[in-house]
């Protein structure tokens, strides 16, 4: 008899042509030393009788995850058909050298690198299958027809049997459309391959179960199963879902477990799958989604009410199941623990108001409140699927201003409260809070807007406040928090650090110029400019003939900075806050890195550019693309702004830029850029090739 390692030999000849005369009964009954007489006999034939054919290799299907994690399944076991004793090949590159694989289900190719292949019993495959992972986030599967190739006579099964070539499908249903009835009631769901239910056991089918309802965008974890007169059924290779009650809204999705189907190849649905939006019957009523707003405690801390943009109702199917989703937290009166909201407390729904009455006054440090997502709807059946979160609460705290500050162009002022606030001054449903504020004693503008929003008062000035400083005003009681269970005293604070932002780079090479929203009263009271240089930790004031300062522009000269050290400019105004900013000297040049602009004629002139921000700093600066048919300029899109790493683009509107191939675009970073012919900017970028610039972002992390 032939051992298993003389089939192996056979069966290689066999995959190689040597042994076209052959069937596999001479190949398991000639002994090892008629293998010198094979070409000998090689014009002789042999037949075994049909009872003898072994069982024919057979692909039974797939079984995947994501796509990336698939075992390919056969109808008997088997080994790979490699020589035993070659040391030098690992099963994994044998197999891989006789498998390839079409993504697009036309072109095969070797498999990659990145996938992995593991033969029977190696790798976590059965003695029946062939599993391939791909690392690093590949797929073995993608889209909706992927097939692979296994050569002939790559496998072996015990009796010596080889296989023939096989082309596998192995990609497994994946959704292609949704339909739904003209009654609402049944939805079909097709499958770019006819799919069957694969969940029979004993010869009945639990399919049902495996399906569920995601109504008007529920989250998943607010799922509805199949009910009483439901069904779910497979016809003419469709999953078909009868609904006993129409289905209404536009966002209804249906979602399928894992292991529900398969398709005629084997190939089962292992993930989790979700059809697209299924839109029912219109709804008559509101479409749009509840919003919450707010929380807080009222009633001396012993009501906690949630706020919502519409009438709000209970998305549960009972009161239990609402508070099961619902938790606090209350310091020592909850023992320093999440827990449910007690059995004690009584739970209203109200309008656009859920109210939470506690038998006992909350009296401890700190409350915050959770609902789950799924536990609110609106009178529509629009499902609130986030998280609520009410708190945090301080029982007994006054009502206080934590900070204040101005816009650094003096538009807005921000009051920063310690809990949410609410107007006061309403009466009639007309609030009086503006009459309750002054600024530097003097009333509001009538085109001065008030605006409370959560913890923050903002007051907006039409008229930009110029001075150093301003004073505030409001009177005692304007204010209170949301439940009402603390009013305001009376605020009198002084908000300082009224100064422009100044934006630009320290250069050594040439004068440094720093630009501000110009604030012509600031500016007449700058008394000194000083530097601090790192390097000799010493506080200098620059004399008069090393800066000027101008309108919207603080220019401070060439020999001031020395490359590579690191500065702190501070400008002194009387009766402002000292202005500071800071950064390292560079030579302009080493500012940005940009390659050429790639221009294409399509529609028009299109120009991109690669810049790199090479100092990770924010200046103001000017993006310039200028298009020159030959040596004459012909257009210019220009834009000052904050560059940071990134491709930019421009796009010139040219009747004839297929037809003319003198048209060229030029970019430039400048430090400015406006109408004045006399000054274009100083250069900040230098030029580079594709190479060097990714060298650069590679070194600057800007990837």
């Amino acid at each position: 008899m032939l051992t298993t390692s003389s089939k192996k030999v056979l069966n290689r000849a066999a995959r190689v042509n040597i042994l076209s005369g052959f069937t596999e009964v001479l190949l398991k009954r000639v002994s090892i030393q008629l293998l010198l007489g094979l070409m000998v006999l090689s014009s002789f034939s042999f037949s075994a009788p049909a009872s003898a054919a072994p069982v024919a290799f057979a692909y039974v299907g797939s079984n995947s995850s994501n796509g990336n994690n698939v075992y390919l399944n056969f109808n008997k076991q088997f080994t790979i058909n490699n020589d035993p004793n070659d040391t030098t090949v690992t099963a994994n590159t044998y197999l891989r050298s006789y498998m390839s694989i079409a993504t697009d289900g036309v072109n095969f190719v070797p498999l990659s690198n990145q996938i992995d292949v593991y033969p029977p019993g190696l790798g976590k495959a059965g003695t029946t299958q062939i599993r391939l992972y791909a690392n690093n986030d590949m797929k073995v599967i993608q889209g909706t027809n992927t097939l692979i190739k296994i050569a002939s006579g790559t496998l072996t099964d015990a009796d010596g049997s080889i296989n023939a070539e096989m082309i596998l499908h192995v990609t497994p249903p994946v959704i292609q459309s949704a339909a739904i009835s003209s009654n609402y009631h049944d939805v079909t769901i097709a499958f770019q391959e006819d799919v069957v239910d694969n969940t029979y056991s004993g010869g009945v089918s639990s399919l049902i179960s495996y399906i569920y309802l995601l109504k008007n965008g529920a989250a998943s974890n607010d799922q509805t199963a199949l009910t009483e007169g439901d069904t779910a059924s497979i016809e003419s290779g469709k999953l078909v879902i009868h609904f006993a009650t129409a289905l209404s809204g536009v966002t209804n999705q249906i979602r399928i477990n894992g292991g529900a189907l398969k398709d005629s190849y084997g190939n089962v649905l292992n993930d989790n799958t979700l059809t697209p939006l299924i839109q029912g019957v219109a709804a008559t009523g509101d479409t749009t989604s509840l919003q919450y707003i707010n929380g807080y405690l009222s009633n001396g801390y012993q009501d906690l009410t949630l706020v919502f943009n519409k009438d709000v109702l209970n998305a549960k199917s009972d009161e239990a199941s609402f508070r099961a989703g619902t938790q606090y937290y209350g310091a020592s009166d909850t023992g320093y623990r999440w827990v449910p909201i007690p059995n004690d407390a009584t739970l209203t729904f109200s309008g656009k108001t859920v109210s939470i009455h506690f038998a006992v006054k909350l009296t401890s440090q700190q409350y915050y409140f959770q609902f789950n997502p799924g536990s609110f709807k609106n009178t529509s059946g629009n499902i609130y699927n986030q998280h609520v979160g009410a708190g945090w609460f301080y029982p007994g705290q006054p009502l206080t201003l934590e900070n204040e500050s101005l816009s650094h162009d003096g538009r807005w002022l921000n009051l920063n409260f310690n809990a949410n606030i609410a107007d006061q001054t309403i009466v009639s449903g007309v609030s009086h809070l503006k009459d309750q504020i002054t600024i530097n004693g003097s009333s509001l503008d009538a085109q001065d807007v008030v605006v409370i929003q959560g913890y923050n008062l903002v007051v907006f000035f039409h008229d930009a406040k110029k001075s150093g400083t301003v004073e505030v005003k409001i009177a005692a009681n304007a204010l209170r928090d949301l439940g009402n269970n603390v009013q305001n005293k009376a605020i009198d604070q002084v908000v300082a650090y009224n100064y422009p932002d100044i934006t630009g780079f320290f250069l050594s090479d040439t004068a440094s110029e720093f630009v501000f929203e110009d604030n012509a009263e600031w500016r007449s009271k700058v008394r000194d400019v000083t530097i601090y240089d790192n390097n000799s930790g010493v506080v200098r004031q620059l004399n008069s003939s090393e800066y000027t300062l101008a309108a919207g522009e603080l220019t401070i000269n060439k020999g001031v900075f020395q490359v590579s050290n690191y500065y702190y400019i501070t400008i002194d105004a009387d009766g402002y806050s000292s202005k500071s900013f800071n950064g390292y000297a560079y030579t302009s040049s080493e500012i940005f890195y940009m390659t050429a602009p790639v221009v294409t004629a399509d529609n028009g002139i299109t120009a991109k550019a690669n810049i790199l921000n090479n100092v990770g700093t924010n200046g103001t600066q000017s993006v310039v693309f200028e298009l020159m048919n030959g040596t004459t300029p012909v257009s210019i899109v220009a834009s000052n702004l904050q560059v940071n790493t990134g491709t930019y683009t421009a796009n010139f509107n040219v009747t004839d830029a297929a037809t003319n191939p003198n048209y060229t675009v030029r970019v430039f970073v400048v430090n400015k850029f406006n109408n004045d012919p006399t000054n274009v900017g100083l250069n900040l970028a230098t030029e580079v090739t594709q190479t060097e610039y990714d060298q650069k972002l590679f070194n600057n992390n800007n990837d």
